[in-house]
């Protein structure tokens, strides 16, 4: 449920931002009209999303398929986690340049332009959310994986509803390096559980199986290792807040003192 919650926690705040950012740029270029095809864009990129989760969790039923996805959705979500943080100062100039593009289009042009930039945009967050999540549902119970995801997604209505109200007192570069230092630990656990699963159907070819199988038994979760990492995806991510916090608090000691 931790790691449902947090994985939709961090793709809900991402679409969010890409939401906000472009509606504020229709309304600051007069655009408020094209409104409604970000709405239906939206509406069609989670629905995609869905779908594509529903049918990775089918298809995970399979032993072969549940570890080639759990390490597929491993490599693409921290590609992608890297490319974000790494692009994440030039996020808000690539999605308003996009929207220039679509939105100078003539007559319905533009209305179809902006429906499709806005679902490629939100089904990639969906879409990797619909690929770490099938390919753990294997392993956590229908129940606690949705209440992790409603628990998610609800704070990041909580999270929406400050930054509109207080956009001062809210650090979001913070969230976002945390939430990152989160998936790219847990794209570490989704490989690791991946190549055990294969190598206990005998899958990986080239190496002894069985010798793999047993070494990397204690990684699995209820294990002594495995839950060193579980507890990792907690602590380490919560130890960046902190060394953040302690240093924002020194920061502004040293700019009062020098005053």
């Amino acid at each position: 449920m931790f790691e449902t919650t947090l994985i939709t926690f961090r793709e809900g705040l991402e679409m969010f931002l890409i939401i906000a950012i472009m509606l504020a740029y229709l309304a600051k270029t007069g655009r408020a009209h094209l409104f409604s095809p970000v709405y239906w864009g939206v509406a069609a990129a989670v629905l995609i999303s869905l779908t594509t989760g529903w049918h990775i969790a089918e298809l995970a039923e399979d032993p072969y398929m549940e570890g080639g996805l759990a390490i597929a959705a491993g490599i693409m979500v921290a590609s992608f986690t890297w490319m974000m943080m790494k692009n994440a100062k030039n996020i808000r100039q690539h999605i308003t340049a996009g929207i220039d593009r679509q939105a100078e289009r003539a007559g319905k042009g533009a209305f179809v332009g902006v429906f499709i930039f806005t679902v490629l945009m939100i089904a990639r967050e969906g879409m990797e959310t619909a690929m770490m999540l099938g390919s753990l549902s294997g392993t956590i119970n229908a129940g606690d994986m949705l209440f992790g995801a409603i628990m998610g997604f609800a704070s990041v209505g909580v999270i929406g509803y400050l930054w509109v109200k207080q956009s001062a007192s809210i650090n979001l570069k913070v969230f976002m390096q945390v939430t990152g230092i989160f998936l790219m630990l847990f794209c570490v656990h989704l490989f690791m559980y991946g190549f055990h699963e294969l190598t206990e159907v005998n899958a990986v070819p080239f190496i002894d199986n069985f010798y793999w199988h047993n070494l990397t038994e204690p990684f699995e979760p209820g294990e002594f290792i495995g839950n060193l990492m579980t507890a990792g995806l907690l602590v380490v991510p919560a130890g960046w807040i902190i060394f953040n916090y302690f240093r924002h608090r020194l920061y502004a000691t040293d700019n009062a003192a020098a005053e």
